[in-house]
Order: structure tokens, then C-alpha cells, then sequence
């Protein structure tokens, strides 16, 4: 019976040992299962989260946010880019801007006045009456810059006492003596409803029914489009004529620049 279990033994023994050797040798060869690992949380973890679900496993949670709290950031407008137009200036533009311009954009001044008839340092005192003026000045056109750009003008002057009336046009050139005194200077031709001979006492001769003309004219500008001005006129043949007595008026005007 001892040599029966001593084979027993042996048996068991050698059954064990290639049972195990069996087991060793299917895992060698079988292929590894990865989803046991994939399954694993990561070793990094409970670093992030510091923290475990009941099941066991980590869960990573959101960090809170370094803005929280703080206000909504307002746009910086600074920042935007704003196309500009290009504007260029010509020099018609800065003389409209200088002398303005009225209606119909040509109209640059317009002037009344009282006139004493008749009275001048150049003719004799024959007629009589006041004299009632009104006068347009025009925006100077390019034509009439090689002649220092004289503004065109057209006026009349009518008699009080049925004298000496008159319908003239011309041009007139300006310059700036100091801050708001200005000086004004015109040369033009007139004509007339007055006798181009006569022997009436009262009345002057004239010579023609068209005449020159030239004026004066010292401003100031009392503020903005206003102003006032002291003027004088005379008109003449310059001796084209049979006669020339010539005629003179002065007085104080008003003028509102466009």
C-alpha cells in the first residue's frame, strides 16, 4: 500500500505541475485584452480633480474659470478703423469759402445806400436831391484771376429830385487794410437818364449817354456778414465826348456778404 500512495502522490504531483504548465502556456499565447487597461483612470487624475465617484473611478472636472466674476469687457471703440474721406481743397473751393455765395451760388454781396447828388471835389454842384443806391457783387469767375480777381457788379442810383439817375456795371477789387477795415476800388461804365447837352442851369451836361465810372469805398466789418462803408463815385466822358461836366456822389452804404 506505501508503494500504491507513494504513486499517488507522484501522480498528483506530476498532474499539478502540468496543469500549471498548461495554464503558463495558454496565457503566453493567447492575445493580451486592452480594454482592461483602457478601462484604468489615469495615473494623473486625482491631481486634477482630487476627488473619486462612488463607483471608484476619477472624473475629471471643470476648473472654474480665471474670468468668473469679473464684468463683461467693453469693445475698444479706439481700436476701430474709420475710413476718412479724402478731401482736397481746390481753389475754387476756398474762394467760395472766403466770399460765400448767395442764391444760385454766385452771388457774393449785396449793398444799399444814401447818396449826396451832385456834390464832388472834380464837377460843379448844378443838381440837386439825394440819391437812393443799391448794389450786387458776384463771385469772381477763374477768367478774371490774371486781373487779381475782381468780384463783377451791377447797381443803380436813383435820383430823389428826377435829376442825374443812373444803371452801371463793372468790377471791383478789394484788399484787407488791417483787421476789419477793408478797401474797395471799382472801374466800370454807366448809363444815365441825365442830358448830354443842355443850357438849363440846373442841369449838367454830360456829353454821351454811356460814361465810366469809377469808386471808392472804406469799409469795416462789424461782425459776421455785415458791414458799412463810407463811398464815392464819379462819372465822365474822359473828354470823348463834346462836353464833360462830369458828376460825383458820395455817401454811407450798407452791404450783407453771402
Amino acid at each position: 500500500m506505501t508503494k500504491f500512495k507513494g504513486l499517488f502522490t507522484l501522480a498528483g504531483v506530476c498532474l499539478l505541475v502540468v496543469s500549471s504548465g498548461v495554464a503558463i502556456a495558454g496565457t503566453a499565447g493567447a492575445i493580451y485584452d486592452m480594454s482592461t487597461l483602457l478601462n484604468e483612470p489615469h495615473p494623473f487624475a486625482k491631481s486634477i480633480t482630487g476627488s473619486k465617484e462612488q463607483s471608484g473611478n476619477s472624473v475629471l472636472r471643470p476648473q472654474p474659470s480665471a474670468y468668473k466674476g469679473l464684468p463683461p469687457r467693453e469693445p475698444d471703440w479706439s481700436q476701430r478703423v474709420v475710413p476718412v474721406r479724402d478731401t482736397v481743397v481746390s481753389s475754387n473751393e476756398k474762394l467760395v469759402s472766403k466770399s460765400s455765395s448767395g442764391p444760385g451760388g454766385i452771388l457774393s454781396e449785396a449793398r444799399i445806400g444814401v447818396l449826396v447828388h451832385d456834390e464832388g471835389p472834380f464837377s460843379r454842384n448844378k443838381e440837386s436831391g439825394f440819391d437812393s443806391n443799391i448794389e450786387f457783387l458776384f463771385i469772381s469767375p477763374d477768367f478774371l484771376k490774371p486781373i487779381w480777381s475782381p468780384r463783377p457788379h451791377v447797381g443803380a442810383t436813383i435820383n430823389s429830385a428826377g435829376n442825374t439817375s443812373q444803371g452801371y456795371l463793372g468790377a471791383t477789387w478789394e484788399w484787407d487794410l488791417w483787421q476789419d477795415v477793408f478797401f474797395d476800388f471799382s472801374l466800370g461804365g454807366v448809363f444815365h437818364t441825365g442830358e448830354k447837352e443842355t443850357s438849363d442851369p440846373e442841369k449838367k451836361s454830360l456829353g454821351c449817354k454811356i460814361l465810366f465810372r469809377e469808386s471808392l469805398d472804406l469799409g469795416y466789418r462789424i461782425s459776421g456778414p455785415h458791414s458799412v462803408m463810407f463811398h464815392f463815385d464819379h462819372i465822365s466822358n474822359a473828354k470823348l465826348c463834346s462836353t464833360n461836366e462830369g458828376l460825383e456822389t458820395f455817401g454811407i452804404r450798407y452791404g450783407y456778404r453771402f
